[in-house]
């Protein structure tokens, strides 16, 4: 009885564990999102003549997605400029640093929606991370689990003699 409760405990494990984690965006280049669009970044800084400044980045994160201007390589604050004879719905520069500039070509739309607006039930709250919260019910719920069954073995065994 005892092999089958830590037997039973070994398959739940990784179930319990697999639910509750979170796992990172892995990105396939580096980008920006201006407009709701997303700029695919070049790698290489170019020399280009730049106009106005028509944006920055509002949120930067290698990890997660968030609504507005976000980028996965630059810092929030990032300004974005106009190309001299190149319209801002092709492409635009963004400064790495002050002169230096990376072109970013249009790629699609961005299409996020954060979780807090996903569903109007919904327990996340906008824009915050939930990996925490989410380890801590699923540590809780294994808690209660290997209890409950503890439990009952004792009682099962304790009825049997």
């Amino acid at each position: 009885m005892r092999q089958m409760l830590i037997t039973l405990c070994c398959l739940l494990f990784p179930f319990f564990y697999l639910s509750t984690t979170v796992t990172a965006t892995s990105w396939a280049y580096p980008f920006v999102v201006y407009d709701g669009f997303i700029y695919v970044v070049e790698e290489e800084t170019v020399e280009v003549q730049v106009e106005e400044k028509i944006g920055e980045v509002t949120a930067y994160s290698d990890m997660h997605q968030y609504e507005g201007d976000f980028s996965n390589v630059f810092e929030k604050g990032t300004a974005y400029y106009k190309i001299v004879d190149h319209p801002a719905t092709q492409v635009i520069a963004v400064e790495e640093r002050e002169g230096v500039f990376r072109r970013a070509e249009r790629e699609a739309p961005y299409t996020y929606v954060s979780e807090g607006e996903a569903g109007a039930d919904s327990f996340l709250e906008k824009g915050k991370p939930v990996e925490r919260n989410d380890l801590v019910i699923g540590t809780l719920l294994f808690v209660c689990f290997i209890i409950f069954i503890g439990g009952a073995v004792y009682l099962f065994q304790r009825s049997g003699t």
